[in-house]
């Protein structure tokens, strides 16, 4: 016979099956180890791709956002809204401080506005080395107008707006008919500047009553309706905030495509964004959540909100499709409203002009 006999009893070796076995094993674990490396590899090339793609998604982004903030500043040029230009301008500069067209423009608006400041000589006014001091207020009633008038001027001047306001308005109570124009004009760009001054504060509501106040003597610049207009775009945001998500986003959204340098309104829409999507991912519904994400890393990449986007990717991947027949055998339900197909409540989409 052909097998094998052991030395103990003369019974046949299993050594021959025992390592073909073992090689059988061995062979399949080389399998599984390529293959797991093949995976991985797989996978990690994707990864990588979709970081490169983010990348360049964020960078073609950002250089439509400067290239429309600086058509926007041109116009603003033309309007003769430096300050405003110059504020763009400075901004896309934070962003690409070697962009030429925004340094051209930037000087282009310095000067005109250098030009506009420039005081224009006068036989009538002779000029003074040092400025003149301000005056206390006058308590009570004014005794004499033309002293007090002086003194608004003089406020005016030193762009002391809040007093001036303040002064002006006793003046005029008391003195309605007394060089009503001027006081006029010298109220409107007092309740302008410090309306202005206010909205880049935390006063925003106070400045916008200042322009209500100056809308009432004269028509506001396309500068100050702008300014207006973010403004109210800001207050809107920020009274959701924290309270409905989507209604908070689509302001902010309107606030950082047309002034992006206003009171961080980039920030506050990432925010409103990843907010809005983690309630999505709270409630297991992912691809909404996936969108949410990629839009809010387009304004600004961070770890966290990465890790958060690939896992809704992940997840909305791999959701289980809604069946398109009907279910059946179940009870009917009586005096309920549809459901709007999301788990938060949608808000009417609310009119607001566009900043073009």
């Amino acid at each position: 016979m052909d097998d094998t006999v052991s030395p103990a009893g003369g019974q046949p070796s299993e050594k021959p099956k025992s390592h073909k076995a073992t090689r059988l094993v061995g062979l399949l674990l080389i399998i599984v180890a390529v293959l797991l490396g093949w995976f991985l590899l797989v996978g990690y090339l994707g990864w990588q791709s979709g970081q490169t793609a983010m990348i360049e998604e964020r960078e073609a982004e950002l250089t439509a956002q400067i290239s429309r903030q600086i058509d926007l500043a041109r116009e603003n040029i033309g309007q003769g809204s430096y300050n405003l230009a110059l504020r763009r301008l400075e901004y896309v500069l934070e962003l690409d401080p070697e962009n030429s067209d925004a340094l051209s423009l930037r000087k282009q608006a310095q000067a005109a506005l250098d030009s506009l400041n420039t005081p224009q000589p006068t036989t009538a006014v002779t000029a003074t080395s040092t400025p003149l001091p301000e005056p206390s207020p006058t308590p009570g009633l004014i005794s004499n107008p033309e002293t007090e008038l002086q003194r608004i001027r003089r406020l005016s001047a030193n762009q002391n707006w809040e007093d001036a306001i303040t002064a002006l308005v006793s003046f005029q109570r008391q003195f309605p008919d007394v060089e009503r124009q001027e006081t006029d004009a010298l109220l409107y760009d007092a309740y302008v500047n410090y309306g202005l001054s206010l909205l880049e504060g935390e006063n925003v509501e106070l400045g916008l009553y200042y322009l209500d106040q100056a809308a009432k003597l004269g028509d506001l610049s396309q500068e100050v309706l702008d300014y207006r207009l973010w403004a109210e775009l800001y207050l809107q945001g920020i009274a959701f905030y924290d309270v409905n998500w989507d209604v908070a986003t689509y302001y902010f959204r309107e606030l950082c495509l047309a002034a992006p340098f206003y009171q961080s309104a980039c920030e506050l829409l990432q925010e409103s964004l990843e907010s809005f999507a983690d309630q999505y991912a709270v409630a297991l519904d992912w691809c909404p959540a996936q969108a949410l994400y990629q839009e809010a890393l387009s304004h600004g990449r961070s770890q966290p909100l990465v890790e958060k986007l690939n896992t809704a990717a992940e997840a909305c991947l791999l959701a289980t499709p809604t069946p398109l027949a009907p279910i059946t055998d179940t009870l009917p339900i009586s005096d309920t409203v549809p459901s709007l197909g999301s788990p938060f409540v949608i808000p009417l989409t609310p009119t607001v002009v566009r900043d073009n």
